[in-house]
């Protein structure tokens, strides 16, 4: 009788000591650390599928186009990123221009005050050190559009901006002159107008541009533009040499 005592308290020790045992393993996984979960820094990018209103139909495949070099070529925390339309674009490597390769470039031609709006997920998440902004005349060539609504996007990307990188200085540069004689004329004074005067911020700096640009008849001075609105290379050299100061400083 004895021994079979010894033998069920033997067998109940050998139990106790599996279930110890299971224990001691399922406590040392549970408490293991998982690695967190990467980032898709892709989602940061509008889908191709994306429908941007007043682009145009070859504006529509060239944003698309644009936003995959983007995303092939992506930011890094602490840039200078130049970003607008086609004069932006057609600037080329903004990086030489400075001798700064941290100045990146994010112009798509043809694209609008909107078209901006909705690719700025990628300036949030970079926390650019200084965002250089010029948009705002394709917008204008439309009939529809008025100075008051393209002056509201300029505010809306600031905005939006500062809300999400409030260390992220930001420049808006005014719409430069074209050699359009008509009401193009008056509708980018007055959406500069606004700009300049109607938008009271300590957290971003106007750069007239438009009045390196502009001759004495408000129109663009011929010797800087091959087609009355694109910028010959003294053009940029204008542009470069006026904002090089603010970039380096």
């Amino acid at each position: 009788m004895r021994i079979k005592k010894i033998k069920q308290m033997k067998t109940l020790f050998y139990i106790l000591l599996a279930l110890l045992s299971l224990y001691s393993c399922t406590s040392e996984i549970s408490t293991t650390p998982k690695p967190e979960p990467t980032f898709d820094t892709s989602t940061l990018y509008p889908s191709p599928d994306v429908v941007i209103p007043y682009h145009t139909e070859w504006t529509k495949n060239h944003y698309i186009q644009r936003i995959a070099e983007f995303k092939a070529n992506r930011l890094q925390i602490g840039d200078i990123v130049f970003i607008g339309n086609s004069i932006t674009e057609l600037g080329g490597n903004w990086g030489t221009r400075f001798s700064n390769s941290k100045v990146k470039n994010r112009g798509i031609a043809g694209d609008v005050t909107v078209g901006v709006i909705n690719r700025l997920e990628e300036i949030y998440y970079y926390k650019p050190e200084k965002v250089y902004l010029e948009i705002g005349i394709n917008d204008l060539f439309r009939t529809e559009l008025t100075p008051e609504y393209v002056a509201n996007n300029i505010q809306r990307i600031v905005d939006k901006i500062h809300l999400e990188t409030p260390s992220t200085k930001i420049y808006v540069q005014t719409i430069l002159p074209t050699s359009n004689n008509t009401s193009l004329k008056a509708k980018i004074a007055a959406t500069n107008a606004i700009i300049k005067n109607s938008i009271q911020t300590n957290y971003y700096q106007v750069i007239d541009l438009y009045a390196l640009f502009a001759d004495t008849n408000d129109l663009i001075i011929s010797s800087y533009t091959v087609d009355g609105i694109h910028l010959t290379e003294a053009g940029y050299g204008i542009w470069e040499n006026y904002v090089k100061g603010f970039v380096n400083n």
